[in-house]
This record gives structure tokens, C-alpha cells and sequence, in this order.
């Protein structure tokens, strides 16, 4: 397989999982990073090694990138995508794919017009317990399906917002907890269960001074007669693990902290299915975040540009959840229930 030049959009938090992964996949090829902050960038690029471009367009004109990892923010993902996308430069690019349905469309069809490949970072679905749920349903094992639910409730202090000024904005966060916390759940919830039919959302400021939401819940109907609740916060001190509970006519399952905790389905044994339970990401401030699912989705994302396929997490696919979360907004701000295929 051939070595893929990678160039890294952005410097913060999440750009650092990535830069952690990337020297782990013998595929890759660092080249470089950039940054709107470029006193930031330097560091970043001193640390890990790395040379730093001195602008966006050097990024796009050096011929040894053959893909960029965009973790900018949320409102910056399609505009720098679909430059990239013009330049022949393949993308993979950090969740919300965008903050509009309407931009990610956009950067969907630049990516399928030169046929690159586009691949949006919901790496929790490779992690081996969410595999592990993912076969059991797809083989019917809980039989039909009665209920899928998310619970997201974390905490952030008043320090995490105002340590970036597009934090908790509409324009470049393009929502709160719901879009960039819980948006992770979400996403594995909508995989587990398939598509949904309807959303009735609330959102609320409960405790931090911004724009969006720290509050969300949702009560959902699925296309496969299922209901469901999504429920997402960063107001919720001290914060708990995440959860994601499937109830069908067999048992169910729990899935917390990124492990399943629970088991109870006819005819499995409990213990085949339980996975070891380690520390979560998200319940409060400043967690570690490991690179181990990022490491497994970056390296499909290689082997699908070097075997000119579809990341197993398309630009069709990373969304979903977006559509979702954009729909619980709509529904909050109208009063009234959403019908999914209003959305597309």
C-alpha cells in the first residue's frame, strides 16, 4: 500500500489525538500542520516533530499531501473541505461533519464529483465493544427492537467556554452539548438502531453564559417502530459516564463509558458479551482522550484511499447525526414535532 502524505488543519485538543495516532500507522506519511493561531501551530509542530506551513494555500499546493485531517471548528469543516476537495487532496475531517445540513451537502458532492475520499471522525464506532453490539443487532439477537436511548451527561465549567471564543456559538460551534458532546452518542445510537422517523426536542441554557444549548432531550420515533430518548448536557456537574441502553424482545444491553456493562439478552451468556470496563472520555473538564479508535478509523480511511473505496464512515454517513441533532433544534425552536424526511 502506498504511504499517504497527510497534512493536519488546526492545533487544538482533538488535533493532538490525531498527531498521537498518526505516529503509530506505518501508512502514514506526517507532513505537516497549520494553524489560524500560528504561534500555536509551532508548538504543535515542534512537539510532534513536524514541519509547519506558513498558510492554508502551502498546505493545498504541496504535492507530497495527499489528504487532510480538518479539526478546525465545526463552521470552518466544509469551507476548508471543499478547498481541499478542488485541490486533490482527500479529507478526513473531525465531527460535526459541518454546522448545516446544507454545507455538508456541499462538501459530500465536491468529495463525489472528484471521486476522493471523504471520511467523517465518529471513531467510538471502532472500538471493539460498539463492533460487538453492532453484530448482535444486525443478526437479530435482541429480536425486534422496543426502544434505543442516549444519555450524554457530562459536565464543563465556565473555563472550558471561555477558553475559545467559538465555544458555545451558533455561528461556528453551531450548537452546544448537543452538536459537539453528545454528537459522538448520537451517532453511535442512530447506527445501532437505523434510521428515525420523528423528533420532539427541547433546548435550554440551564447554567453556562452562551449562545447555545448546555441542555438538551428528545423523545424519537424509529423507522423500525422503535421509540427512544436522547438526552445531552454539559451542565450536569460532576458529570456521569455516557450511556447508550437497546431494549428488544429478547433482553437488552447497556453500553457505558464505551464498554457494555450490561447483558441480559435469552440465550447468551452474560460474561461472553461484558468488555473491561476503562476510564470515559467526557464526564468532565480535561479527560485523556486515547487515540486507539482514531488509530483504527484513520487507518480504514488509508486503506480506502489506497483501495479507491468508501471509508467505512462516508461523508453520507457522518451526517446522520448531524441531521439528527439539527432536527432537535428545529423541533425546540417550533414548538412542535419534526418529521425526519422534512430534514434532507
Amino acid at each position: 500500500m502506498k504511504r499517504i502524505g497527510i497534512a493536519i488543519l488546526g492545533s487544538g485538543m482533538v488535533a493532538n489525538v490525531h498527531a498521537a495516532a498518526l505516529q503509530e500507522i506505518a501508512g502514514a506519511d506526517v507532513r505537516g500542520v497549520w494553524g489560524r493561531n500560528q504561534a500555536v501551530a509551532s508548538e504543535f509542530a515542534a512537539k510532534y516533530g513536524m514541519a509547519v506551513y506558513p498558510d492554508f494555500d502551502a498546505v493545498l499546493a504541496d504535492p507530497t499531501v495527499d489528504a487532510v485531517i480538518n479539526c478546525l471548528p465545526p463552521g470552518y469543516h466544509a469551507e476548508y473541505g471543499i478547498k481541499a476537495a478542488a485541490a486533490g487532496k482527500h479529507l478526513f475531517v473531525e465531527k460535526p461533519i459541518d454546522v448545516s445540513l446544507e454545507h455538508a451537502a456541499q462538501l459530500v458532492k465536491a468529495y463525489r464529483d472528484r471521486g476522493l475520499t471523504l471520511s467523517v471522525v465518529f471513531q467510538n464506532r471502532f472500538s471493539p465493544a460498539a463492533q460487538k453490539v453492532k453484530a448482535a443487532l444486525d443478526s437479530g439477537l435482541l429480536g425486534r427492537i422496543i426502544q434505543g436511548d442516549a444519555y450524554v451527561k457530562w459536565y464543563r465549567s465556565p473555563e472550558y467556554y471561555k477558553a475559545n471564543a467559538w465555544r458555545g456559538t451558533h455561528a461556528i460551534e453551531g450548537g452546544g452539548a448537543l452538536i459537539n458532546q453528545a454528537i459522538h452518542t448520537i451517532d453511535l445510537l442512530q447506527w445501532f438502531m437505523g434510521p428515525v422517523k420523528s423528533i420532539c426536542g427541547h433546548v435550554r441554557t440551564a447554567v453556562h453564559a452562551i449562545e447555545t444549548e448546555d441542555l438538551g432531550v428528545a423523545v424519537l420515533e424509529w423507522q423500525n417502530g422503535a421509540v427512544g430518548v436522547i438526552e445531552g448536557s454539559t451542565a450536569l456537574w460532576p458529570g456521569v459516564k455516557e450511556k447508550i441502553e437497546i431494549h428488544g424482545e429478547k433482553g437488552f444491553f447497556t453500553l457505558e463509558g464505551g464498554n457494555i456493562t450490561a447483558w441480559k439478552v435469552q440465550g447468551c451468556e452474560e460474561s461472553e458479551y461484558l468488555t473491561p470496563v476503562k476510564v470515559s472520555y467526557g464526564e468532565t473538564n480535561s479527560p485523556a482522550i486515547s487515540h486507539v479508535n482514531h488509530q483504527a478509523q484513520l487507518e480504514d480511511f488509508i486503506a480506502a484511499i489506497n483501495e479507491k473505496r468508501d471509508a467505512l464512515v462516508s461523508g453520507e454517513e457522518g451526517t446522520k447525526a448531524l441531521a439528527i441533532v439539527l432536527a432537535i433544534y428545529a423541533s425546540s425552536r417550533q414548538g412542535k414535532t419534526i418529521m425526519m424526511d422534512s430534514m434532507s
